[in-house]
């Protein structure tokens, strides 16, 4: 298999400097600590761009695609990533490359690869053994291998900052296992390759927005926040709220804030500050109350997730159609409603 590596810098690639932790080895130099891959694989290497990925931004995503799509001829690709941002980078992934009938599998490390007790060689490793049993079952799509997982791209998400093992899969079963130098695949994600699915879609063509806000509820959030945060005139807002999606009506009531929002263009987001269990607006009534207003539930969707979609639908339509799509099954980022 011929497969291309894409470094883009991280923690993975990063070295000390007398300021921290800067990324400085490009994807060579990353490749030559670990031999064990050019024995699975013919590789050649891109080097797109040298980041943490607290500094990415959607330019990058587009650079990484541009990447990916001027070198059509690879079986699959591989890209090392910071872990800061890389559950944002590989939901957006995911939407636009639903055209890619080939895996692309990004990974990372917490320690640097030059660094004693690194977790990265295994990481990279695991990239490549996954990119192998992914090319075997012909099953594309994105998604992130991490300390002996494969996660789904839209359902990643980092949960920790110290840990090894920082990604879970949200909401989703993991994609594959890693054991050894044993791989296994458990699952394959539905893709939808017509809807919004323009094929071979150049990164000049994608356009993502920045217009959306997240706002983080607390006991006591006050009200009125809501008439500064209209003011701002954002596209969107996404409400983490609590459970399964409950917003207070009683003391500070948060409820006509919101129906502001709808009147005035501006499409709210419902979602759950719970790692666990999605949003479901019609179990409780503060939930119903809310559903009301014209407020959109975000299911089971992760943060990550939910943030990207927006970015990427707003340019595209109408933020009618935008509430449609965005709980609109694309690539397994969302159940069913």
């Amino acid at each position: 298999m011929k497969i291309l590596l894409i470094s883009t810098g991280g923690t993975i690639a990063s070295q000390q400097s007398a300021e921290g932790l800067v990324p400085m080895e490009q994807g060579e130099a990353l490749a030559a600590q670990v031999p064990g891959i050019y024995q699975i694989a013919d590789i050649d290497i891109a080097n797109v761009f040298s980041k943490d990925s607290s500094n990415i931004d959607p330019a990058d995503w587009m650079a990484i695609i541009k990447c990916i799509r001027e070198n059509p001829s690879y079986d699959g690709y591989v890209i090392t990533h910071g872990t800061d941002t890389m559950a944002y980078t590989s939901s957006a992934l995911s939407y636009v490359m639903r055209d890619l009938e080939k895996p692309v599998v990004l990974t990372g490390s917490m320690i640097p690869m030059s660094e004693p007790g690194t977790d990265a060689k295994n990481n990279l490793e695991d990239a490549f053994r996954f990119m192998e049993a992914l090319l075997a079952k012909r099953q594309p799509g994105v998604a992130v291998t991490f300390a002996g997982r494969l996660i789904h791209g839209p359902r990643a998400k980092k949960m920790s900052g110290k840990r090894l093992e920082a990604f879970k899969s949200v909401y989703y079963d993991e994609l594959g296992l890693s054991e050894g130098r044993k791989v296994t695949i458990l699952k394959a994600p539905f893709i939808d390759r017509e809807t919004l699915c323009k094929p071979g879609t150049s990164s000049d063509e994608i356009r993502f927005s920045n217009e959306v806000m997240p706002i983080k509820l607390f006991p006591g959030f006050r009200a009125d926040y809501f008439d500064r945060i209209v003011e701002m005139k954002p596209k969107a807002i996404v409400v983490e709220c609590f459970g399964l999606g409950g917003l207070p009506y009683i003391g500070e009531d948060l409820l006509p804030g919101i129906k502001k929002a709808v009147d005035l263009g501006i499409l709210p987001v419902i979602t759950t500050q719970c790692p666990e269990g999605g949003v479901d607006l019609s179990t409780y009534d503060v939930g119903q109350k809310t559903l009301k207003t014209g407020a959109v539930s975000a299911l089971d969707m992760g943060f990550e997730a939910i943030v990207t979609k927006l970015m990427w639908l707003i340019p595209q339509m109408p933020l009618g159609e935008a509430a449609k799509y965005l709980t609109t099954n694309l690539c397994d980022e969302v159940g069913s409603k």
